[in-house]
């Protein structure tokens, strides 16, 4: 799961703490294995906590930091994979454009995918440049909306 999907999904179709039932639903997904995130993700959104303003989503990922996310993710072979990643972007988009899109969890979040055979949800768009679909496409990595992987682990709210 990429950041904007906990952020969007906790705001907009879920919001906290009126939609629990679906963050229950979620976390049963996570235990069984279904859904898991990378830790430099649950970084991305636990840095972006305002101090005057609390998001419920910060509180619920900060107390299940050890399901959300396996700690030993980051193998030779997801560096050396997230390393192709960074060189496709370069070399179709430019340095500026990579750097910003390497500073966060994008490329270990795909390489991730890649190597587990699984596949990245995420509200982005390939509308704009260096997103996380554009990079999917390159390495035939399947990514999904929040709403699409939640059709297909069959989420009932009642």
């Amino acid at each position: 799961m990429d950041a904007n999907s906990f952020i969007w999904g906790s705001r907009d179709p879920y919001p906290m703490p009126g939609a629990m039932v679906y963050w229950n639903w979620f976390e049963k997904m996570v235990k069984a294995g279904k859904v898991t995130s990378h830790k430099k993700v649950l970084k991305e959104v636990l840095q972006g906590e305002k101090k005057d303003k609390s998001e419920p989503i910060i509180a619920w990922m900060k107390s299940r930091q050890a399901i959300l996310a396996d700690q030993e993710q980051d193998s030779k072979q997801c560096q050396e994979i997230v390393g192709q990643i960074c060189s496709f972007s370069y070399e179709k988009f430019g340095s500026a454009k990579t750097i910003e899109f390497t500073r966060g969890a994008d490329p270990w979040l795909i390489a991730r995918a890649l190597l587990d055979a699984g596949a990245v949800v995420t509200q982005e768009s390939d509308k704009k440049l260096v997103r996380i679909p554009t990079v999917c496409k390159k390495f035939d990595v399947p990514y999904k909306t929040l709403y699409e992987m939640n059709r297909e682990l069959g989420l009932q709210l009642s």
